[in-house]
């Protein structure tokens, strides 16, 4: 129990460290994410506008701070699947040996895993508060569980494709592409009619409608943050499968190898010379 405990932070050590030297993720937490937000601030008209939500409401609130609610889950999912993709995709090579070196594999994936509660701790925090300095949320709390389950779902995008892609460019572009896709179909602003029912099939879904409707309303939206959650739940299983299949051992029978039969020259020889 003590060496497994042991191997486990070593593993979510590692990990974090590997976190905290991605130089580009720690620049676009920093200077990313309050960038987009208050930019969208400065430009975006302050004029409302009245959407629909999947909770049977109809919202009304400024395009100004309607924006900002989505370019903030835009910054954070694209940071979050980017984090998770590079933290896995690097150290892939590494995890390979050291399973095949006898490091127990269930210690490098929780690790893993704990390593993007942390993140989406931290970069909830930090965007929540963002945004309660524009302006005072309705329902913070609500707005936080948001973000949060829509860091997991992307991150846990970034976990998998990390496992499954070969190369760092396809990562980005998986990344980049879907939160691209996802928030644009999810804006109240590109796409008014927010309760359309195939949008439910996409990951911000639930944390888009979750997040407008306690920035603006009263509503109670906690519940369908929670959508996001089978999307991280089918990601996380997807990248443990792969992870398994790509380290499993191949058992190769050991056969004691038997005595070398002399060759018949060499049977020869030795008679000729009175040599047996």
């Amino acid at each position: 129990m003590r060496h497994q405990w042991t191997a486990f932070t070593v593993a979510l050590g590692f990990t974090l460290t590997g976190h905290l030297r991605n130089r580009l993720a720690m620049g676009m937490i920093a200077f990313f994410i309050p960038t987009w937000i208050y930019l969208v601030r400065g430009t975006a008209l302050d004029k409302d506008i009245t959407f629909s939500s999947t909770l049977g409401i109809e919202i009304t609130a400024t395009m100004n701070r309607a924006i900002q609610v989505s370019s903030a889950l835009h910054a954070v999912t694209v940071i979050a699947g980017f984090m998770m993709f590079m933290a896995t995709f690097s150290a892939r090579d590494i995890d390979l040996r050291l399973v095949l070196a006898g490091y127990p594999r269930l210690q490098l994936l929780t690790a893993r895993f704990v390593a993007l509660l942390v993140v989406t701790v931290l970069l909830t925090c930090y965007t929540t508060g963002l945004l309660w300095m524009s302006w005072p949320l309705t329902q913070p709390g609500t707005v936080a569980a948001a973000v949060a389950a829509a860091i997991l779902a992307y991150g846990g995008l970034g976990v998998m494709t990390g496992y499954l892609l070969r190369g760092e460019l396809e990562g980005f572009f998986v990344v980049v592409m879907a939160t691209l896709i996802d928030v644009g179909m999810q804006s109240p602003v590109s796409n008014p009619a927010g309760d359309q029912a195939w949008l439910g099939v996409l990951p911000l879904y639930g944390p888009a409608q979750s997040a407008l409707a306690a920035s603006f309303t009263h509503a109670s939206a906690l519940t369908c943050a929670a959508r996001a959650l089978p999307w991280f739940a089918a990601t996380g299983l997807l990248a443990v499968l792969i992870f398994c299949l790509r380290t499993r051992h191949y058992g190769r029978s050991v056969t004691t190898p038997s005595p070398a039969t002399p060759h018949p020259r060499a049977d020869s020889r030795r008679t000729r010379h009175g040599t047996v």
